[in-house]
């Protein structure tokens, strides 16, 4: 190579990668100012969000303190559509509920001082007590979901207060005693209040007219849910029922494990709380829409019966997908005056 051509290669070269550079560093800058815009969004949006919270919070405490004049508003039931947000729970959800059972704290102090000392005795079986042994060794094994493992298993911050509201409900409806999917309502419960006031909570839903055959596994009502269950889901996606018969599945495979822990156990707990909220103001029939709103987004995943069945086990739900699809939801009266009327 003569050195003129010598000289023009290396002048390439050097241009080339000058070019380079700078549209490197116009790219870089491009991204970095990208990323700029971005997070400013972001602190923005998240702002934003913090506000409206606030907002929501204060309107939430406004109606707390007159809760007898707006229980029945129609307003505050179109706001609790919209979730109640996390912080005002804690006053809002007691105030929905009340204590119709009428369990004073002196009570609920007895009954967790008896639970401590409390032996089953075999000899002398007293409606569902035997259950009380099975409540220490479930904790161990019930939950999946990571962050609730840390909390509630043995040796987790809330696991005593957990083992405990199970125990002394055990001891106060010794006729129901405990099943598995307790845990999970009253992990719920105590992620929001101190143990006395879970307790109450705990013991009106598990105690609800449309609920407590439920917890006590009553065949014959169970059966009438799995039934009206299934009316539904011929209604409102005879697709997935047409499916559900050719993978010879039914209620027992799934709608059980939902309803024994109120959703608690196949839905994240945020999602959760945001279905209680609109289940406290609507009633139960929110628990029905909920499950054939989750059956629908489902749908495409059911390729055959063991896919069908992990996503039954498992379903990977979006939050505002489900409350959308809750909505849409036909549920008719006949459907309605069945679920509604079941009774021990």
């Amino acid at each position: 190579m003569n050195q003129n051509k010598e000289n023009e290669y290396v002048s390439d070269v050097q241009g080339y990668f000058t070019n380079k550079c700078m549209t490197s560093t116009r790219s870089t800058s491009l991204h970095e100012e990208n990323t700029m815009k971005f997070s400013r969004s972001n602190n923005l949006f998240e702002q934003k969000q913090q506000e409206n919270e606030k907002e929501l919070k204060r309107k939430w405490s406004d109606i707390a303190k007159d809760w007898q004049r707006n229980k029945r508003d129609v307003k505050v039931f179109q706001l609790a559509e919209f979730g109640i947000p996390i912080s005002a729970r804690k006053q809002i959800w007691p105030l929905i509920v009340g204590n119709k059972l009428q369990i004073t704290k002196e009570l609920y102090n007895i009954l967790q001082t008896q639970s401590k000392t409390f032996k089953f005795d075999q000899r002398k079986p007293l409606g569902r007590m035997s259950s009380f042994n099975h409540i220490k060794q479930d904790l161990g094994r019930t939950f999946k979901n990571e962050s609730l493992q840390k909390i509630f298993h043995p040796g987790g911050p809330l696991s005593e207060n957990l083992q405990s509201i199970l125990e002394v409900f055990c001891l106060y409806r010794p006729d129901i005693g405990y099943v598995q999917g307790m845990t999970y309502v009253g992990s719920i419960l105590l992620t929001y209040f101190d143990d006395y006031q879970a307790f109450v909570i705990f013991s009106s839903l598990i105690t609800h007219p449309q609920l407590i055959s439920i917890f006590m596994l009553d065949e014959q009502n169970l059966q009438i849910i799995f039934q009206q269950f299934e009316k539904l889901i011929k209604l409102n996606i005879p697709q997935v029922h047409k499916l559900f018969k050719q993978y010879n599945i039914n209620c027992t495979n799934y709608l059980l494990d939902w309803i024994l822990t109120l959703f608690a156990k196949p839905l994240n707990p945020d999602i959760v709380g945001r279905i209680w909220d609109r289940m406290l103001f609507n009633g139960t029939h929110i628990l029905w829409k909920c499950g054939i709103a989750i059956l629908k987004i489902l749908y495409p995943k059911f390729k055959d019966q063991e896919k069908t069945l992990q996503s039954l086990k498992n379903p990977d739900i979006k939050d505002d997908e489900l409350l959308q699809e809750m909505k849409s939801i036909n549920y008719p009266f006949e459907v309605q005056e069945v679920l509604g009327n079941i009774e021990l």
